[in-house]
Order: structure tokens, then sequence, then C-alpha cells
């Protein structure tokens, strides 16, 4: 959605509030809604009274009951879920390679340990940077980023076998670069907002 799109629902919205066909509760919900990302990622959101560009706050949620509760886990909760299960991929990494004659795989067990926990301490960053992707990737579908995302380990592999690439520095080209592929494909960065109204953005909102 554009601006000027943003713009055209707000005025339809507008026009069947002030015509009594529309709640002003469920007016102010909808325009809620219209939130659009300009060139930079930054998340903007028309103010239901005056009809002005703001930074995008989104809706508090109702508080959740006994039962969301329980079945909801935190941020945090998945974040150990994460370092704790690489790490347990690391040990068994680690076991398996110095069975070889060689020593172990040092290199890729260690990259299993650092990247998820790098992944959770500057996942602010990440999320900066991903943000100026976010408004050409939001154009692309859920099902076709997953379906990249799972054909992605598998052309990394290909590739790396093709030049060449074997046994230890196959295994850690192949587990860095499939996850941070992962991360820029499925990755949805927090909505962040600048403090200055996008080019184009007072303008347009002064028409509707």
């Amino acid at each position: 959605m554009t601006f000027e799109e943003a713009g055209q629902h707000y005025s339809i919205l507008r026009q069947q509030r002030d015509a009594g066909q529309l709640p002003d509760d469920h007016f102010r919900a909808a325009v809620a809604q219209l939130a659009v990302a300009d060139e930079q990622g930054n998340w903007w959101m028309l103010d239901a009274d005056s009809a002005q560009w703001v930074p995008y706050a989104a809706p508090a949620a109702p508080a959740p009951g006994p039962e969301q509760k329980k079945r909801g886990l935190k941020q945090g909760t998945w974040d150990i879920i994460s370092v704790v299960g690489n790490a347990v991929l690391s040990a068994g990494w680690f076991l398996y390679s110095g069975m070889a004659e060689t020593k172990p795989d040092y290199l890729t067990c260690g990259a299993m340990l650092v990247l998820p926990i790098s992944f959770v301490v500057l996942r602010k960053p990440i999320d900066m940077m991903l943000r100026g992707i976010q408004p050409f990737r939001s154009k692309i579908p859920p099902m076709v980023l997953a379906g990249c995302c799972v054909a992605v380990p598998y052309l990394i592999s290909n590739y790396l076998f093709a030049f060449g690439v074997r046994q230890f520095p196959f295994m850690f080209l192949s587990y860095t670069l499939s996850a941070l592929a992962s991360l820029v494909l499925m990755r949805q960065p927090s909505r962040g907002a600048s403090s200055t109204v996008p080019p184009g953005a007072a303008q347009e909102a002064r028409a509707i």
C-alpha cells in the first residue's frame, strides 16, 4: 500500500464515519491498519483525527486470558530454545567429527554456538538493516519466502560441492551461509520509525 492509497482509504472511512455508517471505534481501528513503509523501511500511519502522518504505533493488544498466557511463549523463551538447541547440535557434531582420523571440527562447532547468540544479542541492529529491504520483501508471499528458505541450503551445498569444497570447510560454509540466508528471508524486523515525516507524505495528508 502506498501513501496515496492509504489516504484514499482514509477519506472513504471518514466519509462513512461522518455519515453515521461506521461507528467511531470501528473507524479508528480501521485507520490504525493503514500502515505504510517509506523507502528507508520506516513505518507510518495516519492520525485518525488530524489526518497527518505519524510514526507507526501498533494498537495495544488486549490482555491475554489464562489460556493465552499458557499457550504463548515469550521471545526470551524462543531465544533460549534456539541457543540450547544449537548447543546440542554443536556437541553432537563435535563428537561425530572427532571420530574421524582428524581433529574435531572446531570451526563449525563454534559457528553453531556463536551465530544463534549473535542473532539474539544483535537483534536491533540486524532489524535496522533488514528494514531497508522490507518494502521489497513484503511484496513476496510468505509461502514463497518459506520455500526459498527451504531451497537455499540445498542450493548453497550444491554450489560449494561443485567448486570442490569438501569435508569440514564444506560443513562450516554450508551451515553459516544457510543460517544467514534464512535470517534475511524469514526474519520480520520490528517496526521502527524515525522522528521526521517521509518526503511527500505531508502533502498527501493535506490533500485528504
